[in-house]
């Protein structure tokens, strides 16, 4: 999730879609557990997503909430680790690594938001979603917010060049030794002390490693 800068309270809408996010996990898993069932990841992530789409559009009506206030970027997968397969939908701008192969969605800062449709009916919107990605034997994969290319100069000093495919491996696929829950901040520290590089806009990254 990312908030949309413009709109207001960016944070919250990213903020309320993760919290609803994380209750529908837990509540699709008692479930499944109860009934027995293994459901498709693509079964699974259509659901997923319409449970969200209710919830949001109930919540928007509960809280007189304005449209500019639920406006995020959503990247959502739905991953199978025994038979490493995933489903993957993008709304709104971001980033899919799978395998050492970089998918880069751009709205040109003007992303298609799932807050704009809440009022529509979702298995009309659910077909129109073209930004969606199926990946089978998954060794690596990572999901990121479009921060990933706001990597800017900090200062007149001379550092290292580097492309922003370079930028894009170094975060998304490459992998290091240490503990895992502060990757992205080593990582961050590398580009800014190697580079002279700091972004200029929030990165998420979310990466699954076999």
């Amino acid at each position: 999730m990312d908030g949309c800068s413009m709109g207001d309270d960016s944070h919250f809408a990213a903020t309320l879609i993760a919290k609803v996010l994380r209750r529908i996990a837990r509540q699709t898993n008692l479930r499944a557990f109860a009934e027995r069932t293994q459901p498709t990841n693509i079964f699974l992530l259509k659901e997923t997503l319409r449970t969200l789409f209710a919830d949001l559009a109930r919540l928007k009506a509960d809280l007189d909430l304005a449209e500019t206030e639920l406006l995020s970027t959503l990247l959502l997968a739905i991953v199978d680790t025994d038979n490493q397969t995933a489903e993957i939908v993008a709304i709104g701008d971001g980033v899919i690594a799978c395998n050492e192969e970089i998918v880069a969605f751009d709205h040109d800062n003007k992303p298609d938001y799932l807050g704009y449709h809440l009022a529509k009916d979702f298995d009309d919107y659910w077909n129109l979603l073209t930004q969606r990605v199926s990946a089978t034997d998954i060794q690596d994969l990572a999901l990121a917010t479009d921060g990933v290319f706001s990597f800017r100069p900090f200062s007149h000093d001379s550092y290292r060049p580097v492309t922003e495919d370079e930028l894009l491996t170094f975060l998304l696929i490459d992998r290091e030794e240490g503990p895992a829950d502060t990757a992205y901040r080593r990582k961050a520290i590398y580009i800014s002390n190697t580079f002279g590089l700091q972004a200029s806009d929030d990165v998420t990254v979310v990466r699954l490693v076999d």
